[in-house]
């Protein structure tokens, strides 16, 4: 279980009693046991299938020496912090320079109930970085979980298109596809001492290969709004090597009154944009609402960010890393929470 996930849950229900965490999905592939509901298939293309399914669509031959499967499969993580916790994991390295794997995981269909506070959330990790890098697409469809129905691309992680491994790290160096390029901000990768990557250094290892450490993204699903959907993850890489993911939640936060007669008093801030990139404002009626003191609260419970508001108040989120955080309002009314994300 992901422990982010569950001292979320006992945050909310310590900060109100109302607290509605709607939890929609949830796998961390550690239980061997509980994962009968992931058909090795090809996806009926049905309606509101519950069951998930890991295609092979590309069928290519496994490349490396370690006959690695077809389909995602169960391994440890690549890195040193990860490996004690178990990965879906799949394979990119064929030796067929023209054309790309296609491993489907296709999650059950989904509900979307509240979609201004719905997210996604997950991990992913490649084995190396810069040089073979793999990328991958997160992609929903609002029909069937036939892989021709996935129109919408919600995210993108970028791969390795051109550059000589004695390039090292210089990551500006190399030709990546487009989307997301785990490592180049020098974050949640390992220095792989072995190797014979940089051979310009080799005292300093392989930095061309850097081992990819598992990373959490969160995309809004405020676009499916009362809508039934499908979330599949979808290797499509090139010659290149392996690619993880974990942790993957569905959820839905709705806003926490700490009294029902604080909500029917009218008690109403607006807090955009959400998700956030550079800064949030808080809004309010100066006319109804008393002035508020506002906290920016992690997942663990941390406070921290912690001032007064005004009507209108700007605050900065482009010093906090990706991901869900509470902001809680107090004023003469009650207390409100609402659930910020951060998407650089």
């Amino acid at each position: 279980m992901n422990k982010h996930y569950l001292l979320l849950i006992s945050l909310l229900f310590s900060l109100a009693a109302h607290a509605q965490l709607n939890v929609l999905f949830s796998e961390n592939f550690e239980d061997n046991t509980q994962l009968d509901y992931i058909f090795e298939d090809i996806p009926p293309g049905i309606l509101n299938d519950q069951y998930a399914y890991n295609y092979d669509e590309d069928q290519l031959p496994d490349g490396s020496p370690s006959n690695r499967p077809g389909v995602w499969f169960l391994t440890y993580g690549f890195a040193d912090v990860d490996s004690s916790s178990i990965v879906f994991c799949s394979n990119s390295w064929t030796n067929n320079s023209t054309q790309p794997v296609k491993n489907w995981f296709i999650l059950p269909a989904i509900q979307i109930t509240d979609g201004a506070t719905a997210v996604l959330r997950w991990k992913s990790a490649p084995y190396q970085t810069p040089y073979y890098l793999d990328g991958y697409k997160v992609l929903i469809s609002t029909t069937t979980n036939d892989i021709n129905a996935f129109t919408d691309t919600v995210f993108i992680a970028a791969e390795y298109i051109s550059g000589s491994f004695i390039l090292g790290g210089n990551y500006a160096a190399y030709t990546f596809s487009p989307g997301f390029v785990h490592g180049l901000d020098g974050t949640y990768i390992q220095h792989n001492p072995n190797g014979d990557g940089d051979i310009s250094t080799p005292s300093s290892g392989d930095t061309a290969r850097n081992i990819g450490v598992l990373r959490e993204f969160t995309v809004s699903l405020s676009n499916y709004d009362d809508q039934k959907i499908y979330i599949a993850f979808l290797h499509e890489s090139t010659d290149d090597n392996l690619l993880s993911i974990d942790d993957i939640v569905v959820e839905e936060v709705t806003d926490i009154y700490f009294s029902v007669e604080d909500h029917q008093s009218g008690f109403a801030v607006s807090m955009y944009p959400n998700p956030a990139n550079q800064y949030v404002n808080i809004a309010y009626d100066a006319n109804t609402v008393s002035p508020l003191s506002v906290e920016i609260l992690d997942e663990t419970g941390k406070v921290l960010l912690s001032q007064k508001t005004t009507p209108f108040t700007k605050i900065q989120t482009d010093g906090f890393a990706n991901g869900v955080y509470l902001v809680r309002l107090t004023g003469a009314q009650g207390s409100l929470v609402k659930k910020l994300i951060v998407q650089h």
